[in-house]
């Protein structure tokens, strides 16, 4: 079975955290449609670092409601542009383990071509992987990847609260 993967990071003191949430092709119009409504008026996504605590609340319990999975990477390191390339040659050797049909990137537009690069060297050109790169307003599956990295990064209960969604976190080695 395909599954599609969406990926955010977020940095927490020293620990840069990527997050990937998957979703099966045939879930990708609920999932969206059901994000959506959690936009509230005069927002143009959800932003969870810019939510309160009840809203964030009320998020977690509608992720957990959607069934959806995750997997979070963790490493310390000081340089973004090196963590981001490490993580991702790491999650992009893990989603071709697990057959991933596509994998959408959010978009750091000026990191977005070394990302390519990356994918491109570790993928080969013979990998069944397609990947992309789009903005969070695009694709409302990426506001799931913020929500569960900061929820991750933030630590105590909000930890707990994203814990049942995860399927595994892996720690890199940043050295």
């Amino acid at each position: 079975m395909s599954l599609h993967a969406f990926m955010d990071e977020s940095r927490r003191g020293s620990t840069y955290l990527v997050v990937v949430v998957f979703v099966r092709p045939r879930r990708l119009d609920l999932t969206r449609t059901a994000l959506r409504r959690l936009v509230k008026p005069g927002q143009r996504r959800t932003h969870f670092k810019k939510e309160g605590d009840p809203r964030r609340r009320e998020i977690v319990a509608r992720l957990h409601e959607l069934g959806l999975r995750a997997m979070v990477w963790t490493c310390v390191h000081k340089d973004d542009v090196v963590v981001r390339q490490m993580c991702l040659a790491a999650v992009a050797v893990r989603l071709a383990e697990l057959g991933v049909a596509y994998f959408v990137v959010e978009s750091c537009k000026h990191q977005d071509s070394l990302d390519r690069a990356t994918l491109a060297e570790v993928l080969g050109k013979n990998s069944e992987l397609t990947y992309g790169h789009l903005r969070p307003v695009e694709d409302p599956i990426l506001w799931v990847s913020d929500a569960i990295a900061w929820c991750y990064g933030a630590g105590g209960d909000w930890r707990r609260r994203v814990s049942g969604l995860l399927d595994e976190v892996i720690a890199l080695d940043g050295q």
